[in-house]
């Protein structure tokens, strides 16, 4: 099982259940990167402050997941190097928001391909279906409040 288990992450990765999302800020924070030109300054967000991030996007970042990083590839999580990267993998989200039912989804999952395998001993697709890429993901964003409203595709 150890091997589905590198899947499950990996599909986690490239697929996370909540791709975007946003906090408001409760007091006056500094985040550490995300300002300047080149994105590696700090930004000040003051209290009240909406701060929006993209999962799907951070789940794909080169510098951290290797210029693979768009490719489905469970092997990268085998040697453990991946282990440490902190808040670049949030397929739960993280902190004192951390999804509740995190454990018991990972549980279900498990079970229910591990009993898919154990069921159909062989799973293809129709002879006249083709396992080409059908396109590329869309994700849409809006966001509503105030006199503004911001919409990302």
């Amino acid at each position: 099982m150890p091997y589905l288990h590198l899947v499950i992450k990996e599909v986690l990765r490239l697929y996370p259940s909540v791709p975007v999302n946003s906090r408001e800020a409760v007091r006056l924070t500094t985040l550490p990167v995300g300002g300047g030109p080149d994105g590696q300054s700090p930004v000040l967000v003051h209290p009240g402050e909406g701060v929006g991030y993209c999962v799907y996007a951070m789940h794909r970042r080169k510098d951290i997941y290797g210029q693979d990083a768009d490719k489905f590839r469970p092997e990268r999580w085998e040697d453990h190097s991946l282990d440490d990267i902190g808040w670049a993998y949030l397929p739960f989200n993280g902190g004192p928001r951390l999804c509740l039912g995190q454990e018991f989804a990972l549980l279900v999952v498990a079970y229910t391909v591990a009993r898919l395998v154990q069921l159909y001993p062989k799973i293809e697709l129709p002879p006249d279906e083709s396992a080409a890429e059908i396109g590329k993901e869309k994700q849409v964003l809006t966001l509503s409040g105030g006199p503004n409203t911001f919409r990302y595709n």
